[in-house]
């Protein structure tokens, strides 16, 4: 049974904590009555700290529990009526605003929330992907919750962090820091702890921490798996194939002479890495939905930095960068969609985002446009998907490369405009 007393002196000491210096993350989330906010996302991408930049003036006003708190290890759903008993005994003149973190620390914690929601109380739930999944906390919650993603840090949410402006006319006087920042924000990633932390080695073993972590306990056994061999060779196989094509049978015959493995278990353990924010893999744009299901598919990580322990590249890692920040954009809005195209010829565009069922953009990553072919490549596929998706909006993301000239093509023609990475990160979608 909870202690009373301890229980005040835990929300008292919250209430006393010293939150300054919070940096903002860039998430925006909508209370709606009825349902509760569910924040999901990677293990270390800062979801604790998200609830409390979300806590306005009056921290009073907000009953936080850190579920995982030594003093809530016995707790059951029936006694969250104490919790509040003895917050309103603190607070009688005040309705709390409820943030459950780490529910999963709690059998049947799904109880608490509707309890809370029933009482009409603004509710905001995360959870760690190691024991709960996004998809089974809105099973749990049986429509009465509205979930959203944080990723790690945005590049914007990155410069912020580093205290680099670049507001204004502070994004040109400060423009060789902001390059330089964008070569950091590519190699070693954007965890909040990775950015903030200062040496490379320092970075680096945080970062195998957070990959061992991910592929044992949010996936190994989360899910129960039996074959570690299998889990680990499409571990490696994804760092170092991040930004390419990826093909279940292509998998399954790398694996099959190699250890027991069926087309079926290759596809679930993907499966399994994405379910647990380890990597992310995108679909062939086609009208036809069996065409977008059976074609390969493009794979990108949850973070560049995990491309240190595979075949790292820049090119690819811009590539990974700018998928990350269109899904980033677009993930929370129920009318977009994100894909790569192409066609039977080879024409190949590397995004396109369709919204309210129209394609609106269509995306290129090339790190250089200084060479001929490499501009009269990613212009050929473009336009011709400019032809057949009946899309005008054409950009070319490059490292410094900047233009927009009017091009064609064997009758097809467009305005292009090649924009630099670091511009594009810090444009508002």
């Amino acid at each position: 049974m909870l202690d009373a007393s301890a229980l005040k002196r835990y929300i008292l000491e919250f209430h006393d904590r010293d939150l300054r210096g919070l940096r903002p993350r860039e998430l925006k989330v909508d209370s709606i009555k009825g349902k509760a906010t569910v924040i999901m996302g990677p293990r270390r991408s800062g979801k604790t700290y998200y609830l409390f930049t979300l806590m306005k003036e009056g921290r009073e006003r907000y009953l936080y529990l850190d579920l995982e708190h030594p003093i809530f290890y016995s707790l059951e759903p029936s006694d969250f009526p104490r919790i509040l008993d003895s917050y309103k005994e603190l607070y009688p003149e005040l309705s709390p605003v409820i943030m459950l973190d780490e529910v999963q620390a709690v059998p049947e914690w799904e109880r608490m929330v509707r309890y809370a929601i029933d009482l009409g109380l603004e509710t905001y739930v995360t959870g760690s992907s190691s024991k709960l999944l996004a998809s089974e906390i809105a099973s749990h919650l049986r429509g009465r919750s509205l979930s959203y993603i944080l990723l790690p840090l945005s590049f914007r949410e990155y410069l912020t962090f580093k205290g680099i402006d670049f507001e204004g006319r502070e994004m040109y006087r400060n423009y060789h820091r902001i390059v330089a920042a964008l070569e950091n924000f590519l190699k070693y990633g954007a965890y909040p702890e990775v950015a903030l932390m200062e040496g490379e080695n320092l970075r680096m073993r945080i970062l195998r921490e957070y990959l061992d972590l991910v592929v044992r306990r949010d996936v190994l056994e989360r899910f129960r798996l039996r074959n570690r061999k299998l889990l680990n060779d499409l571990t490696l196989f994804a760092l170092n194939s991040y930004s390419k094509h990826i093909s279940y049978d292509s998998l399954y015959r790398l694996h099959k002479g190699r250890t027991k493995v069926t087309k079926r278990t290759v596809a679930n353990y993907i499966s399994y890495l994405s379910e647990a924010f380890f990597l992310f893999t995108l679909s062939r744009y086609s009208p036809s939905i069996k065409e977008r299901i059976v074609a390969p598919r493009k794979i990108y990580l949850v973070d560049t930095g995990y491309g240190n322990f595979g075949a790292k590249s820049i090119s690819r890692d811009m590539e990974n960068a700018v998928f990350l920040e269109l899904y980033r954009r677009h993930v929370n809005d129920p009318t977009a969609e994100l894909y790569y195209w192409k066609d039977g010829s080879g024409h190949e565009v590397d995004f396109v985002v369709v919204k309210e069922g129209r394609v609106r953009e269509l995306i290129q990553v090339a790190y250089s446009l200084e060479e001929e072919k490499t501009v009269s490549r990613e212009i050929r596929s473009l336009l011709k998907a400019k032809k057949v998706l009946k899309c005008g909006d054409l950009k070319i993301i490059t490292w410094k490369d900047e233009w927009e000239r009017r091009l064609s093509w064997w009758g097809e023609s467009g305005v292009v405009r090649a924009i630099p990475l670091w511009r594009w990160l810090l444009t508002p979608s």
